[in-house]
């Protein structure tokens, strides 16, 4: 099956921001108008949206240590406020 074709009218401001990309890029103008398209929608291809969620899960793993690395610190410098297991009515 051929992919559908769709006709829409521009303005020419948006024809000659699609033409700078196109030199930008070297990219056909149906590529520039798909990939406009998908980013509007939120379309991405997959190698995208994995490389986005990698990068997410990396800003995450640092913001977790950072606030790990405090709450480890601090947890060693106070001093223990647990009772002692050892009764003082046992007799030993």
């Amino acid at each position: 099956m051929a992919n559908p074709f769709i006709a829409v009218r521009i303005t020419p401001e948006l024809d000659a921001a699609i033409a700078a990309r196109m030199q930008e890029t070297g990219q056909s103008k149906s590529d520039v108008v798909i990939e406009s398209l998908k980013s509007y929608l939120g379309i991405m291809p997959f190698t995208q949206r994995l490389t986005m969620i990698e990068q997410r899960l990396a800003a995450l793993e640092v913001f977790a240590e950072s606030i790990e690395s405090p709450l480890r610190s601090h947890a060693l410098e106070r001093p223990s406020t647990l009772p002692s297991h050892r009764s003082e009515h046992s007799g030993h």
